[in-house]
């Protein structure tokens, strides 16, 4: 039976490392893909945005999410690993940890956030929270240093 794991996915494809780690851990250990993306919505909440407004953001944001999920399931593709999509619109730190919990994953496979030390500690990071919050294990993925 093939170890499930969540991949989730980032706007900024940091998340390509533990794509890229999960290909090659399939090769040694069968794997199947949760692949998830979480439209963020913490900077649309609380700033008295027209709903009008709010919306035509939510539907780009939408948008762009299946477009990183796309692109991300077309190298669960290549390598034949099973895979499956979500997306879901909130906070990213939360809804990583609840859905590892309610999708029953194995683990959640991450990569590190691409921010600085400082700007991690400063305003926190998703990163962070899912490593020291989550009841599902974590496995980081450094980014290859050139």
């Amino acid at each position: 039976m093939p170890a499930k794991v969540l991949i989730p996915l980032d706007a900024y494809r940091n998340s390509k490392a533990a794509e890229e780690y999960a290909v090659k851990l399939h090769k040694n250990m069968p794997l199947k893909a949760v692949l998830l993306h979480v439209i963020d919505t913490k900077e649309l909440d609380g700033h008295g945005l027209d709903p009008g407004l709010k919306e035509s953001i939510l539907a780009a944001k939408r948008k762009t999410g299946e477009k990183i999920v796309a692109q991300a399931a077309e190298v669960f593709k290549a390598a034949g690993i099973e895979f499956e999509r979500i997306i879901i619109t909130g906070d990213p730190s939360h809804l990583i940890c609840y859905t590892a919990k309610t999708e029953d994953v194995d683990m959640v496979l991450m990569a590190e956030s691409g921010r600085s030390e400082f700007q991690d500690w400063f305003v926190g990071s998703v990163t962070n929270y899912v490593l020291y919050r989550c009841t599902t294990p974590v496995l980081l993925v450094k980014h290859p240093r050139s």
